[in-house]
């Protein structure tokens, strides 16, 4: 199944989805922070979120079998998932994140990938706190899991899925071994500091610097850079990608720090080029950089 997502503006969201009355409407609030954060992101669930929202919590749904932080499930587990979510397959989901463009991308991606039929990435939830519309403040103590049943999509389905939409490690390092990474583009979503080498990653102990022959463009390149943070219009991202040099016409292969701001950029391609073929490195800096041999490791400084 392709994974092509949309998004959707507050504006929309309120006019289209909610004022319709449609019951099978949910927004899912995936806030992720970075370890490093001093932001709680359930804490904050529980003090304001839009209406009827449901928490996902990314650091929970997990391959519990890997020592890398939130990597993508086992297909039964992502099941589990949507049924604590209280989701069905008639069920039009819109997800957003308390940073406006974050986290929320990672989110309704996996959805996606796990077989969900319509997702839709809120752009985003800080312009919909500017429109003014109404959100939820009743404080919770806890967060209420359903119990229904979702009726999900096959192994070999969820596998042909994750073969179009994923590269794992042992791919990656055998193309680099065999020097073919120029028949890829690798785009990098990290900040400029780290992807060079000069700036250390927020994992202690963790190298950086770079795959071989990858590109960089910080995911913050493709948000505006008001307080806002929505994507950049269509017309600036394609100057992004351009400046950056980068190639969209080759088969594409994102990453980040942990494969969450990675799917900024696989939005924002997206955006400017439909068909573009585009898969995940799950794992990302922080798989590569702790299983790859130094030599493979690149720093520009």
């Amino acid at each position: 199944m392709k994974s092509f997502l949309s998004t959707i503006s507050p504006t929309s969201l309120r006019s289209s989805l909610l004022n319709t009355n449609q019951s099978n409407v949910k927004l899912i609030d995936a806030t992720w922070f970075m370890p490093n954060s001093p932001r709680n992101a359930i804490k904050e669930f529980k003090q304001i979120r839009l209406p009827n929202s449901k928490y996902f919590n990314l650091d929970k749904y997990i391959d519990e079998e890997s020592k890398y932080p939130h990597m993508l499930p086992k297909l039964s587990v992502m099941n589990k998932a949507f049924s604590e979510l209280g989701v069905s397959k008639i069920d039009i989901l819109v997800v957003y994140d308390k940073s406006g463009i974050f986290s929320s991308p990672r989110a309704a991606w996996q959805f996606s990938l796990y077989g969900h039929p319509k997702v839709y990435l809120l752009d985003n939830y800080l312009s919909y706190l500017k429109c003014e519309y109404p959100v939820e403040e009743t404080e919770v103590q806890e967060i209420k899991q359903e119990n229904s049943k979702y009726e999900g999509i096959s192994e070999f389905e969820f596998n042909k899925n994750y073969s179009d939409q994923v590269i794992e490690y042992e791919e990656l390092i055998d193309l680099v071994k065999n020097n073919q990474t120029d028949n890829y583009t690798i785009i990098d979503a990290r900040s400029k500091e780290r992807f060079s080498g000069e700036a250390p990653e927020p994992r202690p102990g963790l190298s950086s610097g770079h795959v071989p022959n990858a590109k960089n463009l910080p995911f913050t390149n493709v948000l505006t850079g008001d307080d806002l943070k929505n994507f950049k219009s269509s017309d600036e991202i394609v100057k992004e990608f351009e400046n950056a040099g980068i190639d969209l016409n080759k088969d594409i292969i994102v990453m980040c720090g942990t494969g969450v701001t990675a799917v900024i950029l696989k939005f924002a391609i997206e955006k400017i080029k439909k068909d573009a073929k585009i898969r995940v490195y799950d794992g990302s800096w922080t798989e590569y950089a702790s299983r790859a041999p130094k030599e493979y490791i690149i720093k520009d400084n």
